[in-house]
């Protein structure tokens, strides 16, 4: 699986915008701040967003955050690996973010 950042990919959106949690601040499940999300690290295969990058540079992958109205929660560390990373092993929590779907814009 090769990921993309979404603010490189000019043809590519989310398909529901009022899901995009880039700016939030992220925390662990402790309550300690990860930095706040700056992007979506997106699977064309897939048309997933598989992980979050933060202000640190710390990538988390989605299967392990749990979005709040006011913050994201990261109940795993970070990942890594750089843009390419094995996510589809990993489990998902209950009540996890599963992911916006991106589409090309049209």
């Amino acid at each position: 699986m090769a990921l993309h950042r979404l603010s490189e990919l000019d043809k590519w959106e989310l398909e529901h915008q009022d899901q995009d949690i880039r700016e939030r601040p992220l925390v662990s499940a402790t309550g300690a701040e990860a930095g706040v999300i700056k992007d979506l690290m997106v699977d064309l295969d897939d048309k997933r967003v598989a992980a979050v990058v933060t202000s640190l540079g710390e990538a988390y992958a989605v299967q392990d955050l749990e979005i709040r109205e006011d913050r994201v929660v990261a109940y795993e560390g970070p990942i890594s690996g750089g843009t390419s990373l094995d996510l589809a092993a990993r489990p998902g929590r209950p009540g996890a973010y599963s992911g916006n779907v991106v589409q090309p814009r049209t």
